[in-house]
């Protein structure tokens, strides 16, 4: 088949669906920005102490955290490594996400919301004039969508509190990165932020700037607006791929995996920067939903000024 989801998703099931919350060492509870870290002085939060030191990466289970507690995560940084995402279904406790998709709902209306709607490259970088219009460099990708970026969020926002939780930002680097520090991003735009796909809307073919993303769901359109993603497209030896690039936007889709179990509340890290993926168009009234959060593996690092005007609607 062009998908393996099945294949990505039994692998999870595996780690998480079949056992009960406490075997895995989840649970679930309402909201309460407290938090429990080992060696993590409690009141200070992580903006003051800039960061998580290699000494406080073991988290500890925190009992008022709105989001499952997985205190091993070995078996979901294995499925990151051997295939570039995970997925993690009931991630948001049921009122932490609606919560959030009722702030969503209200900062993405259109008359407030920032509408993003523009042509770009797979690269996210301006039209190489050494290039033909229809090579890959230069091939244009549609996106839209309405944006609610964090400089928009209310201190007592669920979304920027979430993003703060310095038991969040430590479940992520275990993932993702176990042997390098994470930090957050000193983006005041992108660090977290809803988006709003209506019909039509969706997002075309590119990588990332930064090395992952994160993907909360919060709603499910009627159909389309699938999570779409193929692992390791390029390298660092080979940041173009032009190639592979080429053979993806053809509409050859072998390689690739897509998030169809994602529901309101899952969650999807994704290696976005090296692998090739999109949000396919959202078809019916109902929109599709979602926050984005952005750490970074290096302090002090922005949006670049393209990704800035183009997406974000700021210079």
């Amino acid at each position: 088949a062009a998908h393996s989801s099945l294949w990505l998703s039994a692998l999870v099931a595996v780690a998480l669906s079949p056992l009960p919350a406490h075997a895995f060492g989840l649970s679930r509870s309402v909201f309460d920005p407290a938090v429990t870290i080992r060696g993590f002085k409690q009141g200070v939060g992580l903006r003051e102490r800039g960061r998580l030191g290699r000494n406080l990466w073991t988290c500890s289970t925190d009992a008022t955290a709105p989001f499952q507690q997985i205190t091993d995560a070995k078996p979901l940084h294995r499925v990151f490594k051997e295939r570039g995402w995970v997925h993690i279904p009931g991630f948001l406790n049921e009122e932490t996400c609606q919560k959030m998709l009722t702030e969503a709902r209200d900062l993405l209306n259109p008359e407030a919301a920032f509408r993003s709607s523009e042509e770009h490259t797979v690269y996210q970088e301006e039209e190489d004039p050494n290039f033909p219009a229809d090579h890959p460099r230069n091939v244009p990708q549609k996106s839209s969508k309405q944006i609610a970026d964090f400089d928009r969020l209310q201190p007592s926002s669920p979304l920027k509190q979430l993003y703060n939780h310095p038991a969040l930002l430590c479940l992520v680097q275990e993932i993702v990165s176990p042997d390098q520090e994470l930090f957050l991003s000193a983006c005041p735009y992108n660090s977290a932020y809803y988006n709003l796909y209506a019909e039509g809307d969706g997002l075309g073919w590119h990588f990332d700037k930064g090395e992952f993303g994160i993907n909360l769901v919060l709603q499910n359109p009627q159909q389309g607006g699938t999570f779409e993603y193929h692992p390791n497209t390029r390298s660092e030896s080979d940041a173009w791929a032009f190639d592979e690039v080429a053979r993806i936007l053809k509409g050859n889709m072998e390689g690739v995996d897509a998030a169809t179990e994602a529901r309101a509340g899952s969650l999807i890290i994704f290696a976005g920067k090296l692998s090739l993926h999109r949000v396919s168009p959202v078809r019916g009234a109902t929109p599709r939903i979602n926050a984005i959060l952005h750490y970074e593996q290096q302090p002090g690092q922005r949006l670049g000024a393209y990704s800035l005007k183009r997406f974000f609607g700021r210079e």
